[in-house]
């Protein structure tokens, strides 16, 4: 249920805007720094990058992620954090309709493969 929430919520760039602004720190500069080098804002990437993860990851994937918030004090944030990690790390496929854009990968310093959210 806290993935489905995250999920539904963090796919408005405003609210995804604010949970990492939450987050805070280096890591929701490197996030910023990453969406200013693909031309969206830090919120648009979150969604995106939430999008994303309910598109593509499996069972699996949702069942570690909820192994792993489930017993942290904001297990929201906690999820947020690991899903834009994967996607640091990997670069995600993206297909934004909203900004018209056609499939591409976007992400951190490899735009080589598919993310993996394992």
């Amino acid at each position: 249920m806290l993935i489905a929430d995250m999920i539904h919520s963090c796919s408005n760039d405003k609210v995804a805007q604010a949970a990492l602004s939450c987050i805070g720190g280096t890591f929701a500069d490197r996030v910023a720094s990453v969406a200013s080098k693909n031309g969206v804002s830090a919120g648009r990437y979150v969604a995106l990058v939430v999008k994303d993860f309910a598109l593509r990851a499996d069972g699996a994937a949702h069942a570690a992620l909820q192994e792993q918030i489930a017993r942290c004090d904001a297990p929201l944030l906690h999820g947020l954090r690991r899903i834009l990690e994967s996607a640091l790390e990997g670069g995600v496929f993206l297909c934004d309709e909203a900004l018209g854009m056609e499939p591409h990968l976007i992400g951190g310093a490899s735009f080589a493969s598919r993310s993996k959210y394992q």
